[in-house]
């Protein structure tokens, strides 16, 4: 994943490929329905123990790969 926004929009995929409301998936990785939503949402602030903690509810862990050389991107 490139971006929060596109990691929430993974999720809400799984989330409805499960066949789970966010309130259920919520309550199973014990972050709040808001919470969830705003991460859905593509909102670049979330808490990343959340993410992972939704993630593990959904079956899924992070797994780390390089990026090439034309993807890396230098903070000045």
């Amino acid at each position: 994943m490139k971006n929060v926004r596109a990691l929430g929009a993974r999720v809400r995929q799984l989330r409805t490929e499960e066949g789970l409301s966010q309130q259920q998936l919520a309550e199973r990785a014990f972050v709040s329905r808001k919470w969830l939503m705003d991460f859905e949402g593509g909102k670049s602030t979330v808490e990343a123990n959340k993410v992972l903690d939704v993630l593990q509810a959904l079956g899924y862990e992070v797994e780390l790969s390089p990026l090439s050389t034309s993807e890396t991107r230098l903070r000045n």
